[in-house]
């Protein structure tokens, strides 16, 4: 965000394209947080997700079988009890900050058509014209975000 607000000072572009510039940055720094947020509850997860599969299997190993009654078996031991819980806050958790994500990404994509959409409100003269390209370049080289396609 930092060197956007740099860079935006250096080139020659009204303010309120320079605001919705940073507004973008905002919600694509938003975006990005939530995605790697995900990404390690979903790690977590697939962690539990083996950590009881393992132990399970152990333990039915051990015992030669589930016995009687598989729900009998599966009560009778905490630690698989006390995984399974935290696998389902886990999958919650998962479920909770993927609809974050997605309306964040749909944040993002909102403000990036918006740019494009009034591209002759941001890029009204010649010379900031000749800025717009710089601008698109350094926003797809260093903060992944293509404005040349929807």
């Amino acid at each position: 965000m930092k060197d956007l607000e740099q860079f935006l000072k250096q080139i020659n572009i009204s303010e309120l394209t320079k605001k919705t510039l940073l507004s973008l940055m905002k919600k694509k720094e938003k975006e990005n947080k939530m995605q790697k947020r995900l990404n390690w509850v979903g790690g977590i997860t697939l962690l539990v997700i083996v950590t009881l599969a393992t132990y399970f299997y152990f333990k039915m190993k051990m015992n030669g079988g589930v016995g009687s009654s598989a729900l009998t078996f599966i009560l009778s031991d905490t630690l698989i009890l006390t995984l399974m819980a935290f696998l389902s806050i886990l999958i919650y958790s998962m479920f909770q900050l993927k609809r974050k994500f997605d309306k964040a990404e749909k944040d993002v994509d909102k403000i990036r058509e918006d740019i494009m959409d009034r591209s002759y409100e941001f890029w009204r003269t010649k010379e900031e014209l000749e800025e717009r390209y710089k601008v698109f370049e350094y926003l797809k080289d260093k903060e992944d975000i293509n404005l040349y396609h929807k």
